[in-house]
């Protein structure tokens, strides 16, 4: 039995503190010339404090047109569920890459608020219900508004290119 599935991949930003200002952690961007529809199957959020947190910040993921500067990650190293599976073709940007937001916010992601360093950890798993899909010339950035340098976020996404 041969089982066909489309090329699944996965990233994790690990342990990206927070700044003293607005800031985009992470975002995936699919080029325009791509020819291929993105379904992102999974998001996975987990913060914890680092120190007094007692600003509310919450992590926005919100839909794109343009994703530049940051940090482009080689696609060569971002992890496919199969081997043997081609480079993604969604372009993954980190350290506050500059983005084009096209909508509102299509998810939150809470912040802790603590007195104490390393007291009220969250975590958050999402399976979008429907799944998000991003068309060529379309993306996903996750954001702060405002800056909390107590705060240190990991953020994974896992998706599907066809």
């Amino acid at each position: 039995m041969s089982v066909s599935t489309p090329p699944t991949y996965l990233y994790i930003l690990s342990d990206a503190l927070g700044v003293v200002a607005a800031n985009t952690f992470l975002s995936l961007f699919n080029p325009a010339n791509s020819g291929k529809s993105i379904t992102v199957t999974q998001v996975d959020v987990a913060i914890y404090g680092v120190g007094v947190t007692i600003a509310q910040n919450s992590l926005l993921r919100k839909r794109i047109t343009a994703a530049s500067s940051g940090t482009l990650i080689a696609a060569s190293t971002v992890a496919r569920f199969r081997t043997s599976h081609a480079d993604p073709v969604f372009e993954v940007r980190i350290n506050n890459p500059t983005v084009t937001t096209s909508a509102l916010a299509h998810g939150a992601h809470a912040p802790v608020v603590s007195t104490k360093e390393g007291l009220n950890a969250a975590s958050y798993s999402v399976v979008p219900n429907p799944l998000m899909v991003y068309r060529p010339g379309e993306g996903v950035a996750f954001s702060t508004a405002l800056g909390n340098i107590n705060q240190t976020w990991t953020i994974s996404i896992v998706w599907q290119e066809k």
